[in-house]
Order: structure tokens, then sequence, then C-alpha cells
């Protein structure tokens, strides 16, 4: 079969493809979806229900406020519509400072998934890799290095995908996962070993 942990089991140059774009699919949707649940999900959860306590609360306030400088008179419609809108500006400000908060207190979080995310990616794809390596012959020290190293630097990089687009620093990351991309082209270029006739096509 095309994904085995099974080290001794050849793996031909479209398996080994297979693999590597499967892997990279299913752990980029996990690292996205860690991003997204420690980034949005809950810090807007939090900062939803805080913003929604300060409006509340600055209404009432400027609602006391009001009437008794009104001096038991009724306030009329625009007033109450004021008093409400300055009520909605001290919500998303305190929604604004809340999320800020939030998103500082999961920031840790979301590093420690998309390790995870890492570790399983590099993990799977490492077995994919020594099982090319096996099949293509490439043996040696050298070699070892060579494939291991590219594997697990484009699989941190896509594990860290998120963050660094959320940090702006994608370009930077880049050019150095562009090194351990060529460190797998052999791989992929390499003879046609015996798994090709096999295991690229799942048999």
């Amino acid at each position: 079969m095309t994904f085995s942990l099974n080290l001794a089991k050849p793996l031909g140059r479209l398996g080994y493809l297979a693999n590597l774009i499967f892997f990279s699919v299913v752990f980029s949707a996990f690292a996205w979806g860690a991003h997204y649940l420690m980034t949005v999900k809950l810090p807007e959860s939090g900062a939803h229900h805080e913003a929604e306590v300060a409006a509340q609360t600055a209404y009432a306030t400027s609602l006391t406020k009001a009437k008794k400088a009104a001096a038991g008179k009724a306030l009329s419609a625009e007033e109450t519509a004021k008093l409400k809108a300055e009520a909605t500006e001290v919500g998303k400000k305190k929604a604004e400072e809340a999320h800020h908060h939030a998103s500082a207190t999961w920031a840790p979080f979301q590093i420690f998934l998309l390790i995870l995310v890492a570790v399983f990616f590099g993990g799977f794809a490492s077995v994919a890799t020594q099982r090319r390596m096996n099949d293509a012959g490439l043996h040696g020290t050298l070699w070892l290095v060579i494939g291991h190293v590219g594997t697990w630097g484009l699989a941190s990089f896509l594990a860290f995908l998120p963050y660094f687009e959320a940090a702006g620093t994608t370009q930077g990351w880049l050019k150095a996962t562009s090194i351990a991309g060529l460190m797998l082209l052999p791989l992929l270029l390499r003879g046609a070993g015996k798994g090709d006739s096999h295991d690229a096509h799942g048999h």
C-alpha cells in the first residue's frame, strides 16, 4: 500500500509524492484549524461577552446620571438613543481590549498545538522519506541527513505557516524552506526504484 509505517516496504516516486501531498493537506488543515481556534474563535467568544457586559453597564450608569440631571423629567428619544450609542462605543472598545488580551493569553497554546502538528507531520513524512530512500538506494549518513532534514524543514514550515502569515514573515521563512525542498528533489528524481510499479499505485 502507498501509506504504510513499515520502513522496509519500498515506496516509489509517485507514491512518495502522494504521501507528501496527502500529509501536507491533512496537517495543514490541522494547523489552520488550531490557528483559527486560538486567534479568532476563543478570543472573540470571550470578547463578545465582555463587550455586552461593558455596554450594558455603561448604558445603565449613563442613564442614571442623565435622569438625575433631568430632575425627574422624562428623557427624549434622541437623548436615549445618544446614550445607547455611547454605550455601544464603550462596548466596542472593551471588545478590542478583551480580544487583544485573550489573544495574548491563548498564544502559547497556539504555539504548542502547531508544534504538535509539526511533530506528527514530520514523523509520518519521515517514514515515507525513509521508505523512498531505501527504495531508491540512497544509503549512508549523508543521504539520511539530507532526506530527513529536508522532510522536517518542509513539515515545520507548513505547520507554522498560519503563524508566519499572521506575523508577516512568510517570505523570509519561504526562502529557508526552499532549501528543504531542494533536499527532497533527489528522492523524486532518483531512478525508477522497485517500488514505482507497485507502491506508487497503492497495490
